[in-house]
């Protein structure tokens, strides 16, 4: 699982994937202090986990290019 700190907010990823069909990345954002803060997202990679070379890889992309979280917890961008 990854971690990242952005924008006052912690955004972690995680993926999986189930037989030879699209990765699917996890993404979870919580702002520290803030207990009902936390936002799920989920955003399917047009990658198997076959082509990918470990299966983090998918989530940590999804992560990285995230440039800025709003303030409700919604990151854009949200994309593979």
């Amino acid at each position: 699982m990854g971690k990242r700190e952005i924008d006052g907010w912690t955004v972690y990823s995680g993926a999986f994937q189930s037989g030879d069909v699209p990765a699917i990345a996890d993404v979870a954002t919580h702002k520290e202090g803030h207990p009902e803060s936390s936002r799920f997202f989920r955003v399917v990679t047009d990658r198997t986990f076959p082509e990918l070379d470990d299966a983090k890889s998918a989530s940590d992309t999804v992560v990285d290019r995230i440039e800025s979280i709003d303030d409700e917890g919604v990151p854009y961008p949200l994309t593979y």
